[in-house]
């Protein structure tokens, strides 16, 4: 499957996103567990992860 992740921080009360890529995994903790590895090889600290099922029509 495919996932959109956005690699996102908290500013006030809301999130802003810093950063956003697509991950090819079979489930959504392989997609977590990779989206953990792209956050320490960009080094973005103190980020939250939004995941989503990418869908094409």
């Amino acid at each position: 499957m495919i996932y959109e992740v956005d690699f996102s921080i908290k500013v006030k009360n809301n999130f802003k996103t810093i950063y956003s890529t697509l991950v090819f995994a079979h489930t959504v903790n392989q997609c977590k567990d990779r989206a953990s590895e792209i956050a320490q090889e960009r080094k973005l600290l103190n980020v939250k992860f939004f995941i989503q099922e990418l869908i094409i029509s």
